[in-house]
């Protein structure tokens, strides 16, 4: 009875603790904007089709993360049957429920194919704007760190649940790459041309008109498109900050009142909080702005 109040007592602090160095770390005014996903261009038409470097970089980028997502699902599926199988009461062989042989196929997807979520989720908290990377990339690694650790302190959660934490890593990763290579398509702009007129003054002067119309839209779309990007980034870091602070109550809270392994269970409860916000965050920065 003594140890159990201790332990809440304990986990009240430190989720208190814990509540208040993340709101004062992300939700305090900062003057550091996140570069990411800003690109300023000069559009001009061109009458030779020559392909635009944002375009370029945007299918090797598409590429790389297509490669990632193969890697990854390809890992992840062994894995996840087997602990599917196994959280079902399916007897399977020792080697294939050995907590070390799923750490050894879930590494190459947490260092590798989810590289590319983990440095932009650390950029976006060392800059102290977190956002859908962030929270994915945080759920993963202690997923990670929790299941390696509990392979080394074997004591620390049963065999089950350990692999059940490295298949719920490598998850997060297959469903984080998935979702950008949701096709987003553009929209059209077309661009009117006029009949070529028989009195060139009259051509000419069109043309003007229309080169300073098209410059003034320019620079308002580019105006709205900087305060649209401004409040969906401030969007983004206070869902994010909310998230992180609901998730530290979730996992102290089933310490104190849930069910055992208390630790296991808290831990992929957390994560699972992080990971299903950091999916949505993630869709909703593919949406096109209005």
């Amino acid at each position: 009875m003594g140890f159990d109040l201790f332990m809440t007592v304990a986990a009240i602090v430190a989720a208190a603790v814990a509540t208040w160095a993340i709101l004062r770390l992300f939700l305090r005014e900062n003057d550091v904007t996140a570069p990411s996903h800003q690109h300023t261009t000069d559009e001009k038409p061109t009458e030779n089709h020559v392909e635009n470097p944002d375009e370029i970089a945007g299918k090797t980028h598409r590429s790389d993360i297509a490669k990632r997502l193969v890697i990854a699902t390809i890992l992840t599926i062994p894995t996840f049957t087997v602990t599917m199988l196994t959280f079902g009461g399916i007897a399977l062989p020792h080697w294939l429920t050995n907590p070390w042989l799923h750490a050894i196929i879930a590494t190459p997807v947490m260092f590798y194919c989810a590289a590319p979520m983990h440095n932009h989720g650390t950029a976006a908290l060392k800059s102290r704007t977190p956002n859908a990377d962030s929270l994915l990339s945080l759920a993963m690694t202690i997923v990670y760190a929790y299941s390696l650790l509990a392979c080394v302190v074997s004591w620390l959660s049963p065999e089950r649940s350990r692999n059940q934490c490295f298949a719920f890593a490598s998850m997060v990763a297959v469903l984080s790459l998935a979702i950008p290579m949701i096709e987003q398509r553009p929209t059209a702009k077309k661009a009117s041309e006029g009949d070529i007129s028989t009195a060139q003054l009259q051509e000419t002067q069109e043309i003007q008109s229309q080169e300073t119309q098209e410059t003034q839209q320019s620079t308002d779309t580019l105006i709205q498109a900087s305060i649209v990007y401004e409040i969906r980034t401030r969007v983004t870091q206070i869902t994010a900050t909310v998230t992180m602070v609901i998730a530290v109550w979730t996992f102290a809270l089933w310490l104190i009142f849930g069910l055992q392994p208390k630790l296991t269970i808290a831990v992929l409860i957390g994560a699972t909080v992080l990971t299903v916000a950091g999916l949505v965050l993630q869709a909703y920065d593919r949406q096109p702005s209005r």
